[in-house]
């Protein structure tokens, strides 16, 4: 006996089968008896009784009539396409195969944890109908394929990932929400003083040169100068910066420097030449 106690009925399936609503009342009737042996039959939805096909005076016995109107109630069902037959001549039930079929395979998944992406064991296979009754035909998968299952899971997989990735660099921002990514500010720069063994650098030396200053009397200068400036006016964010416009500075006072010493000359020539020579008085 099966272990199955109850099982779905689709009234609307049952009223709207083309197949079904060809045959007559009394075979409609032999159809819903038959349905109920199927139901309790191992395996579900063949027509068994203790694991054996029932001859048609057991069957006659079953819908309670005469074999002869058994025989005619069978022969009707089938002509209409209500069931099918296996290889080996069993009536069965095509929707109440596919029903166990999918029964059976969600019940594996739930002991597995119910994960959609397990893959089914394969189906028993039946022999396929093209003719369409209350239970669909069976040439068709018994269980749908799982790639739309399959793209979903893992793009799903994709965007918790990428929310994780997100949380991670935003601190406490909650999944789903818009999360701007900030960039560490750097640490501002703070002013400092001449330390007090200052010599130029190699890069600053050269710099002097190639603008005509002395880099040597030109440093002693500057680190005399900026030592001796009280305060946070001897401080500078940049001392590179300070040397280049200090040099700039010296290079732009010399010539000028250069021109006051030959007008003094000048001056002081000019001067003695209207003095008289002392020999010549």
């Amino acid at each position: 006996m099966s272990a199955r106690r109850w099982a779905k009925f689709w009234w609307q399936d049952w009223q709207r089968d083309p197949a079904l609503r060809m045959c007559s009342l009394a075979a409609r009737g032999a159809w819903i008896e038959i349905l109920c042996l199927m139901a309790d039959a191992n395996p579900v939805g063949h027509l068994l009784v203790n694991g054996r096909t029932p001859n048609m005076r057991q069957l006659a016995a079953v819908l309670g009539c005469s074999e002869k109107d058994a025989n005619k109630l069978v022969a009707e069902l089938e002509e209409n396409g209500v069931f099918s037959r296996s290889d080996d001549g069993t009536i069965y039930s095509r929707r109440m195969v596919r029903d166990k079929a999918i029964s059976d395979e969600a019940s594996a998944n739930g002991k597995k944890g119910g994960n959609p992406q397990i893959k089914p064991k394969k189906a028993t296979k039946v022999k396929p109908e093209e003719d369409k009754g209350l239970t669909p035909t069976l040439n068709q998968e018994v269980t749908p394929t799982l790639k739309h299952q399959e793209a979903e899971a893992e793009a799903d997989t994709e965007r918790k990932n990428s929310l994780r990735e997100l949380e991670s660099a935003s601190g406490d921002a909650s999944p789903g929400q818009a999360v701007a990514v900030a960039t560490k500010p750097t640490k501002a720069k703070r002013a400092c003083r001449l330390p007090e063994n200052w010599h130029p650098s190699p890069e600053q030396i050269q710099f002097a040169r190639e603008n005509g200053v002395d880099p040597v009397k030109t440093a002693a200068v500057f680190r005399d100068y900026w030592l001796g400036v009280p305060g946070s006016r001897g401080s500078k964010l940049d001392w590179d910066a300070t040397w280049r416009n200090w040099v700039r500075r010296d290079q732009d006072i010399r010539p000028t420097a250069r021109a006051t010493q030959a007008d003094r000359r000048a001056a002081v020539n000019a001067a003695w030449a209207g003095v008289p020579d002392i020999e010549g008085v």
